[in-house]
């Protein structure tokens, strides 16, 4: 059983991680993370046409910089996944519930043109 202490550690943790999602691309790029397991920036470009590619980069090397993700380089590609801290299953659980709602993204990728890279 979880103590009274431990439990409000990991909300603390919970809460510095939203922090951390504190703008609306960046929970649009968790989802999308969450719903793909693995994604590039032009993956990411696919789901959200019209934001430039310097804005996903930058908010994914914050988010890095954060814990959230973690990049995957397969020769010269990168790629980003969730990273431990992310799949705790308080943040997991937070995410889940959200993935399947499609209002988030500007459209959805057609599922013939989706990648998994690792697996």
């Amino acid at each position: 059983m979880i103590g009274e202490a431990q439990k409000i550690n990991q909300l603390a943790q919970l809460a510095d991680m939203l922090k951390a999602l504190g703008q609306p691309l960046r929970i649009q790029i968790m989802m999308i993370i969450v719903k793909e397991r693995i994604v590039s920036i032009p993956t990411l470009q696919d789901y959200l046409p019209g934001i430039d590619q310097f804005l996903l980069y930058s908010n994914l090397r914050y988010m890095h910089k954060k814990q959230l993700v973690k990049k995957l380089r397969k020769g010269r590609d990168v790629y980003y996944g969730l990273s431990e801290k992310a799949l705790s299953a308080e943040f997991d659980t937070f995410f889940q519930n959200r993935s399947g709602d499609k209002a988030g993204f500007a459209h959805d990728r057609p599922s013939s043109e989706k990648t998994h890279v690792f697996a």
